[in-house]
């Protein structure tokens, strides 16, 4: 194996080809200069090369392969509040030149004076991989790990009849530059196994789920998370289910697990803070800088230097480099989450939360890794504090309405408090309630803050990005708790 290492990054290395492989400094000078020859003060261009893979395995076998190349570039120019965009599907000058001229039209002044030279961004990256997984591991392995994954869920019970598991990855290469001399690549890699088990006795069946990975080494699906573990996490929860008691309708303390239960506070808090909602006044949380939002206890950070996260990066598709914004302090609100066009209208900078879902899409504020900072507290405590509650210990899908605040979620497995130990898995449990309320209930936080680096798909607008979220075991004091009993 030694020998054919060499081999292997060299094939690693060229199957992800740097974008200024198709696109010179001189090619990207003369698309800004075609941008701004309308008199816009600023212009961007940004090219990307993605290429995706999906292996799914259902009833043990592999059952569909995708394999696809996403590659282009788009062009964008700002003028105030007017933005241009348009975009080409491929690296030719004559298409781009085009493209150019379209984002160009946007503005309608004398031609814009010469844009600055081009200088590298001094970016660093928050974690870099040696052997990322998208490009070290074969086709062969991928399957393999697929394969894996069904066996343990498929074998963990008899009723388990049906385990579908779904490995898919990416390896991106991006290019950003603009009229202000930026100049900056990246390379991002995200790699996913989720199993979806399903658990049959009699006329109930129910689902669990159980998800691994992020941006991480092509060792990581033997050394850390195996398959067999995320498998076997799937069967686990959709086996329980098959006892599960409805849930009782009511208000009550509710403890939600770490990692992916910071779910709620990024739909429930963090999408009220992005900047464009916040600038065009269309949040709850635009009225809120230096009010107390949160329980005191509560800290909450947007933090794309998370390493290994779904969510992390070097720089934003803007290219402003990654950092850690510190939303919440101590309950007060301190900060929003800024792209750069609506930070410039709003005489803020950007705190690197400009993001596209590729080069079709122009950059709009968006979370990355979004968590509640740990506390102080044993989680065993906070549990045993509790006489009567519920568990939450894997979240569903959930929404939000940044406008009012008010969300719903639902709870994919949860269980029974009862006298402060956790007894009977409960079905069909959903949160409810307004975000202004809910962070004000936080009453506890463990010691055990975790970010889940694989789980997380955000959408807004049209586009969908991954992102990271978590937190430590919360405990609220009260919260709306859909279900069947009374």
């Amino acid at each position: 194996f030694d020998a054919w290492e060499p081999a292997l990054a060299a094939a690693a290395e060229t199957a992800l080809p740097a974008v200024s492989t198709f696109l010179s400094r001189d090619q990207v000078a003369e698309l800004i200069k075609l941008a701004r020859s309308k008199g816009a003060p600023f212009a961007e261009v940004y090219g990307e090369y993605t290429i995706n893979t999906t292996f799914v395995v259902d009833e043990g076998e592999l059952k569909r392969v995708e394999y696809g190349i996403l590659s282009g570039v788009g062009v964008r120019v700002l003028d105030g509040e007017a933005c241009g965009y348009a975009y080409a599907d491929e690296y030719g000058m004559p298409a781009l030149r085009d493209v150019a001229r379209v984002a160009a039209a946007v503005a309608s002044k004398d031609p814009a004076g010469a844009p600055k030279a081009f200088a590298v961004s001094k970016a660093v990256a928050p974690f870099t991989l040696s052997r990322p997984a998208p490009l070290f591991a074969s086709e062969t392995a991928k399957i393999d790990l697929a394969l894996r994954a069904s066996q343990a869920a498929r074998g963990k019970d008899p009723r388990i009849k049906q385990a579908q598991v779904t490995l898919g990855d990416s390896a991106k290469a991006i290019l950003i530059a603009n009229s202000e001399g930026l100049w900056v690549e990246d390379r991002q890699f995200l790699s996913r196994i989720a199993v979806r088990a399903t658990a049959i006795d009699g006329t109930n069946r129910q689902n669990g789920v159980g998800i691994s990975g992020g941006s991480v080494e092509a060792d990581y699906f033997d050394r850390v998370q195996t398959p067999e573990q995320t498998g076997l996490r799937a069967a686990e929860a959709a086996v329980n289910l098959l006892s599960a008691v409805d849930a009782k309708a009511g208000s009550y303390p509710v403890v939600v697990a770490p990692g992916w239960g910071g779910v709620l506070v990024h739909e429930c808090f963090g999408h009220s803070l992005e900047g464009d909602g916040i600038r065009k006044k269309t949040s709850i949380r635009e009225h809120q800088f230096g009010q107390k939002v949160c329980s005191d206890i509560v800290d909450i950070f947007d933090d794309a230097t998370v390493p290994n996260s779904r969510g992390s990066f070097k720089v934003d598709d803007e290219g402003t480099p990654s950092q850690k914004t510190h939303v919440v302090e101590k309950g007060v609100l301190k900060a929003y989450l800024w792209d750069r066009l609506n930070a410039e209208l709003t005489g803020n900078k950007s705190t690197g939360n400009g993001r596209r879902a590729s080069y079709r899409d122009f950059p709009i504020p968006r979370m990355t890794n979004t968590y509640i900072a740990g506390g102080t507290s044993n989680p065993d405590d906070l549990l045993g504090s509790v006489k009567n509650g519920v568990y939450c210990k894997n979240m569903g899908g959930g929404s939000v309405n940044p406008a009012d605040g008010n969300f719903s979620f639902a709870v994919t497995e949860a269980y029974l408090i009862e006298n402060g130990k956790l007894t009977s898995p409960v079905k069909d449990v959903t949160l409810t309630g307004n975000a202004a309320n809910a962070m004000l209930n936080v009453e506890g936080l463990g010691n055990d803050l975790k970010v889940d680096p694989c789980s997380g798909s955000c959408g807004k607008d049209g586009q969908f990005k991954p992102v990271g979220v978590g937190q430590p075991t919360v405990l609220f004091s009260e919260m709306t708790v859909g279900g069947t009993r009374g």
